[in-house]
């Protein structure tokens, strides 16, 4: 007998369309969440995106997730780099053993079950990130993707569907291109970031490659590039999964839940978290934040906002 959601999902089956069995991935929070910039939601619920040079539409499924190629071409290794774009290597199971009985974690586990931690492209994370500078996700999107489709190449009839620009031609455009795009300050971040990227005087690929701590280093020796700017990288592309994010709301969690003092710097916290939470520190910020973004908004804009926070965080 086939159920329901079974049917549902053959009539979403295509021959240009691949299933991935990882179960539930929370899409909305995951590729839209301040992670990645240039994922757009469709009316049909997907999310519509490029990963590497090809375009696609990824939409919740039974079970998993229904992979759709959107530039006209078949879907030839799309399980494959959707699959590691979406860190399907993540120790999660180890994770949710080990904070199940967490205040914080614990009940953000278990009322947001579908949080992934991203491995994107290096050069496109590092330059969404130092455009991320007192800026706000909507805004971000916006920049980064103006970049684009200035700078990148057509793959998909939407505007879009383009590759993200090298780091040669961001180099090349300059500071005022950059400026008279709305990246206002930032411009004269990116540019050299660019030109170090391009030269080979920072080698994204390598760093995948060292210790956490040699990689930050080489990240924070860009001028523009924090401690937060550096983790943001190392967590959402480097594969540094001890990588631990702190802004003021994550500190304000960190003090609540975990008895970080209020005062405590920046860096004290992300020290201090990543000793704690080890491995899956990345994980454990990324349920943090989303926990305390959504409690944020139910509290400071009510109405359907309070359906979205765990109970205990709505009022």
């Amino acid at each position: 007998m086939i159920t329901p959601e079974k049917q549902v999902l053959n009539e979403l089956t295509t021959a240009d369309s691949v299933f991935l069995p990882v179960g539930f991935i929370d899409l909305e929070a995951t590729l839209d969440g301040g992670q990645a910039f240039r994922w757009w939601r469709q009316q049909d619920g997907a999310y519509r995106g490029v990963v590497g040079r090809r375009v696609v539409t990824i939409i919740e499924a039974d079970g998993g997730l229904l992979i759709r190629p959107a530039d006209g071409k078949d879907s030839s290794g799309l399980g494959r780099s959707l699959s590691d774009y979406l860190g399907h290597d993540q120790d999660l199971d180890g994770f949710r053993a080990r904070f199940a009985d967490d205040p914080c974690l614990g009940p953000a586990l278990r009322g947001y079950s579908g949080l992934r931690v991203l491995r994107q492209d290096p050069w496109e994370c590092l330059f969404s990130f130092i455009c991320s500078s007192t800026s706000n996700i909507p805004r971000i999107k916006l920049n980064v993707g103006a970049v684009a489709e200035m700078l990148g190449f057509l793959i998909g009839p939407d505007s879009h569907d383009v590759t993200f620009p090298e780091p040669e031609a961001i180099a090349e455009c300059g500071e005022q291109f950059l400026r008279d795009l709305g990246l206002g300050f930032r411009a004269k971040y990116l540019v050299p970031a660019a030109e170090a990227v391009a030269s080979g005087e920072l080698n994204l690929s390598v760093l995948r490659e060292a210790p956490y701590a040699e990689a930050r280093n080489a990240l924070t020796e860009l001028h523009g590039v924090g401690e937060k700017v550096a983790d943001c990288v190392l967590a959402f592309s480097l594969d540094k999964p001890e990588s631990f994010i702190v802004d003021r709301h994550i500190l304000r969690a960190l003090h609540r839940w975990y008895d970080v003092p209020e005062k405590a710097s920046l860096t004290y916290a992300a020290n201090w978290a990543r000793d704690y939470f080890g491995e899956h520190a990345a994980l454990a910020n990324q349920y943090m934040f989303h926990r305390e973004r959504l409690a944020r908004r139910a509290i400071e804009w009510g109405g359907a906002h309070i359906s979205r926070a765990l109970p205990e965080d709505g009022r």
